[in-house]
């Protein structure tokens, strides 16, 4: 069976993403999932820079990266990547976005993807730049996709980026109620998700801090 690690946001953290190649290489471990807010494809001058590193650190590694995409991810340039047979997307031979609604089979292991968040930030944001309002929450339609695939098999993993609503014991931002509540709707939609598919461990990021919680 896969053994995989999973990594939080990286935002284009050269550094970072260094780090967590050589942990999984020491560990014997070969498969890296990341879970949004990854950073590559921004339309910036780093934009080659950071995928030539990114893919020269897998190498090193003898390990391939599957990341989702977050709220802060260039959502149209993810979608235009070329589509592989299995539903995902490719950036180049170690480094492979997964769509949302994709369920994927890794030497036994069956994992879903269903990205996204609310990005609480967006007034400081620029459209276009550093954010891509239209497309960073995942859509109902998403979320059926993900179940159609799941077609009443066993889901063993889950990639979120947002943390589903019965998840407990988080510490933000101190957020205005109405930014609260649109960042609610995506966590609410997740746990829904984990409720009907009810898979064995979901990993998300986005709240950049290390926490384990129950869902019931």
């Amino acid at each position: 069976m896969a053994r995989f690690a999973a990594l939080g946001d990286l935002r284009g953290n050269i550094l970072a993403a260094r780090l967590a190649a050589k942990t999984i290489k020491a560990t014997g471990i070969d498969t890296l999932f990341q879970v949004g807010d990854c950073g590559l494809l921004f339309p910036d001058i780093s934009r080659e820079k950071m995928v030539r590193r990114l893919d020269y650190f897998m190498e090193q590694a003898s390990a391939r990266m599957w990341w989702i995409d977050g709220n802060h991810d260039n959502h149209p340039a993810l979608r235009e990547l070329p589509l592989q047979a299995d539903g995902t997307r490719r950036l180049t031979d170690r480094l492979t976005y997964l769509p949302r609604g994709v369920v994927v089979d890794f030497d036994g292991v069956r994992v879903g993807a269903l990205g996204g968040a609310f990005s609480v930030d967006r007034a400081w944001r620029k459209e276009g730049k550093t954010l891509w309002a239209a497309k960073e929450e995942p859509a109902e339609a998403e979320a059926n996709l993900l179940i159609e695939n799941v077609a009443g098999k066993r889901l063993d993993v889950l990639l979120v980026h947002e943390a589903p609503a019965g998840v407990t014991g988080l510490k933000g931002m101190d957020l205005p109620p109405e930014i609260e509540a649109q960042a609610n709707v995506t966590r609410e939609l997740l746990q829904r998700i984990v409720a009907t598919l009810r898979p064995r461990v979901v990993f998300c990021g986005h709240w950049h801090l290390r926490h384990s919680a129950i869902l019931e």
